[in-house]
């Protein structure tokens, strides 16, 4: 394309040859006007003009007109053909030429006025040789050129067309002589869909200067205004001409409409085109020299400034915002050199924006610089930039804010191939949150490092006012092939480290070890609530579990929560589950359930809430059947049967997780309905076994029924025990049956499991007299006392004389699993 144009330009310039010797010709016509009038004939002109010319010329429809002020000679065509092949290299149509009257009174008869209407110029012609030297162009325009143009006053053409592979029109020109210079103006002329006023100064002291032919050139509409100069010269034994132009400011967007294809490049222009949506280019500088000696390409050189611009690279990408930056191209490569801009509201500064190399098939946009600005402004810029699914969703797991520096290298295809992003960052004291705000770490100094589409982090920060390092999917767990994202916290004081990934099935997972502490944490994510699955936990002591951190409800998300294979200071503790929900600084916890304690098929449900550091519990129960529901807690006590109905309430100042029974205090109701202790019980059973009341019964020839060979039948238990400091204390404990009620009172150290309790057992008497003479000290006074009685009182003397003494009293000490009974009533 290039090429091609440059020949045409070459058979321009030999036309603008035949120009000069059209002006001789009409220098020549008007002067041998007026030799031969009135002798004047049609055919002695065209054979001097032939003669002159060199060329084959033909006049016809000649005519004069005469007025008052001069003579006007009318020439309806001039053709000019070449004398062997007969080829048309120019003609001329409807030729005007005005002569004054005063100018004939003068030696030459300088024409005032000369109109053509359409002058042709045929490129097509033949020739030997396509080269145009520099001495053809000086020739040209040299000062005999000059002298014979600055013959007319004025010159004007209607219109001019240069025909060849493509055929050109040029607007109206005229040419008026200013003493030494003559200007030629070119009015509204069509270039590139654009109209321009064109106008070229030519005068004896631009013709020649060291060497140098310079011609002043102005282009100009309402936007634009070109101010150039046009050199020509000879270095090194070749021919130049060189075009330098300046433009004091011009709209972005229009950029490629004043810059074509055939002068900087079809890529370049294309690029310009589609990059540029608004701002404006200032203070720019075009410069454009082509050997005309040899057949090497234009050297181009455009450089300028962008202000309040916008540039945008492909339709994945976002336009830079408020570019101010210097912008220079050849023609082949394109540089800017970003004074400051935005790129998804990510502040940029001294970044060098380049595209190497045009020419080739596909093209990229290399940014490179340095990053000064907030942390919130980079994760913003890497959650929305189209930098990669795995980078938006490593980005959407933590947020960082406060300063950071680093480098930028970023690769921008300008077709729909993916980008190439590389960042080198340092933070320092900022702030890190991660896993939804439950992890917040303070002073955060680190390097961020972005390759490959994987982002890395090492640095050191505070939780909860505890020193960690702290590891973004750290390099050094290369055998967890299954994680998109990992986060590593290590407290060297402490020896504990969590290891937390985010798994290819979206789901989460971590490890924590410490000296005294390990476990294993699930958690998956769902519409609803994320659940939490504690695995395998290990703990040498319930200290363990507490830690060092202030931990606070806002702290927690909300979640379903629940352990298995739960293993605390060598004990097996039930696997739990429970709702947490957390707001306003309190966390609900709502059925809270421990596997395998219910009634019947039913778990026992605890619910309360954690809220100023203080946790409560509440639980509900009742049934027909205590045995299923002590064996389902795993207690060892042996019933059978036994209506129930208990009410537990829990509490601590404390966290949920450092409950224990150290720290626990609240109360126990219970109303339990006709059961049976048996025998085999290593604990009440036995204890009431222990109390000797079937021993006593016997001695008092009392009627028990509800002491048998396999335990104590009791119709009801009313009880209430509140617990504080470790220990279980007996507020009220009453067990009634058939044949007697037994209350407890005192205590029971749970963490010791010893008793400090005393029994009484008050016996149901009947009517036999062996119990009367018993409580009478026996003979005849008793049997007296008994007749008084029954005789006189009915038998509600000693009805009720037995009722306030008659009682068994039993002190209970020692460890649980073999306790010590006393004896200690007076009756026995």
């Amino acid at each position: 394309m290039i090429k091609r144009t440059l020949s045409n330009g070459v058979k321009v310039l030999k036309v603008s040859t035949w120009l000069s010797a059209i002006f001789s010709v009409l220098l020549i016509l008007i002067v041998g006007f007026f030799v031969v009038f009135p002798s004047f004939l049609k055919a002695p002109i065209e054979s001097e003009l032939s003669e002159i010319t060199g060329l084959e010329v033909q006049l016809s429809a000649v005519s004069f007109e005469l007025d008052w002020d001069g003579v006007t000679l009318n020439v309806d065509e001039l053709t000019f053909n070449d004398q062997i092949s007969k080829q048309n290299l120019a003609k001329i149509q409807d030729l005007h030429w005005r002569i004054k009257l005063s100018s004939l009174l003068e030696d030459e008869y300088r024409p005032d006025q000369v109109y053509i209407d359409t002058l042709v110029l045929n490129a097509n012609q033949k020739s030997d040789s396509t080269s145009f030297s520099l001495d053809e162009l000086k020739g040209l325009l040299s000062l005999k050129t000059l002298e014979i143009a600055s013959f007319f006053e004025s010159l004007s053409i209607n219109k001019t067309l240069i025909q060849g592979e493509q055929t050109i029109e040029i607007a109206p020109l005229s040419i008026d002589r200013n003493d030494d210079q003559l200007l030629m103006r070119v009015s509204n002329q069509l270039i590139n869909d654009q109209k321009f006023d064109l106008m070229i100064t030519l005068s004896a002291e631009q013709l020649d200067h060291d060497g140098f032919l310079t011609l002043p050139i102005v282009l100009s509409n309402d936007e634009i205004l070109l101010s150039s100069n046009l050199m020509i010269y000879r270095q090194n034994d070749d021919d130049y001409v060189e075009f330098s132009g300046f433009i004091e400011q011009i709209k972005a967007t229009r950029l490629d409409e004043y810059l074509p294809a055939m002068l900087i490049g079809e890529s370049t222009n294309q690029w310009m085109k589609r990059g540029f949506k608004s701002g404006l280019l200032q203070d720019i500088k075009l410069n454009v020299v082509k050997n005309i000696s040899q057949d090497l390409p234009i050297k181009i050189n455009l450089v300028a400034h962008l202000t309040d611009s916008e540039l945008v690279f492909n339709s994945d990408w976002q336009a830079l915002q408020n570019l101010d930056a210097n912008i220079s191209t050849n023609g082949k490569s394109i540089n800017v050199l970003v004074n400051s801009t935005t790129l998804y509201d990510l502040p940029l500064k001294q970044i060098t924006l380049a595209i190497p190399d045009m020419s080739q098939a596909q093209l990229d946009v290399s940014m490179v610089g340095k990053i000064n600005t907030d942390s919130e402004a980079l994760t913003a810029f890497l959650a929305n930039a189209p930098s990669g699914s795995t980078v938006k969703d490593v980005v959407k797991q933590f947020t960082l804010k406060g300063p950071l520096t680093g480098d930028l290298d970023l690769i921008i295809p300008l077709d729909s191939r993916a980008s190439t992003l590389d960042i080198d960052l340092s933070i320092k004291d900022n702030q890190l949150t991660t896993l939804d705000g439950a992890v917040v770490v303070e002073n955060y100094n680190s390097t961020i490092a972005f390759h490959d589409n994987n982002i890395t982090t090492s640095g050191v920060g505070l939780i909860r006012n505890m020193p960690f390092d702290i590891h973004i999917n750290p390099n050094n767990r290369h055998d967890d092939k299954e994680a998109s994202f990992a986060v590593e916290l290590i407290n060297n004081d402490s020896n504990f480290e969590l290891y937390l990934t985010r798994r290819l099935d979206e789901s989460w997972r971590a490890r924590v070890e410490s000296e005294t502490l390990k476990t294993n944490i699930e958690i998956g994510l769902s519409e609803g609530l994320p659940s939490v699955r504690i695995l395998g936990l290990q703990a040498t002591t319930f200290d363990s579990i507490k830690g060092d951190l202030n931990i606070e409800p806002n702290d927690f998300p909300s979640m379903y929560l629940s352990a298995h294979g739960v293993f605390i200071d060598e004990q097996i503790i039930p696997n739990f589950s429970a709702k947490l929900e957390s707001k306003d600084n309190i966390l609900k916890i709502s059925d809270l359930t421990l596997e395998g304690i219910g009634v019947g098929e039913q778990d026992l449900h605890f619910n309360g809430a954690w809220v100023a550091g203080k946790t409560g519990l509440i639980a509900k129960a009742n049934g027909d059947a205590l045995s299923e529901f002590l064996e389902k807690i795993n207690y060892k006590e042996k019933v059978n049967g036994g209506k129930f109905d208990i009410d537990i309430r829990l509490f601590c100042d404390c966290a949920p997780w450092n409950m224990n029974i150290k720290e626990i205090s609240g109360i126990a109701k219970m109303n339990i309905k006709q059961g049976v202790f048996t025998n085999q019980d290593p604990n009440i059973g036995r204890v009431l076994s222990l109390l000797n009341i079937k021993s006593a019964a016997k001695r008092l020839k009392l009627d028990v029924k509800d002491l048998t060979d396999k335990g104590f039948t009791y119709d009801n238990i009313n009880a209430q025990i509140t617990l504080q400091d470790s220990v279980a204390k007996i507020n009220s404990f009453k067990l009634s049956s058939s044949s007697s009620d037994i209350t407890l009172t005192g205590q029971s150290n749970i963490s010791n499991q010893v008793y400090d309790i005393e029994a009484k057992v008050i016996p149901a008497f009947g009517d036999a007299v062996p119990a009367v003479t018993y409580l009478a000290g026996g003979g005849l006074i008793g049997l007296g006392v008994w007749l008084v009685d029954e005789s006189v009182f009915e038998g509600k003397l000693i009805d009720k004389i037995v009722d306030q003494v008659v009682e068994f009293k039993y002190k209970i000490i020692g460890p649980w699993d073999d306790p010590t009974i006393e004896n200690i009533s007076s009756i026995l």
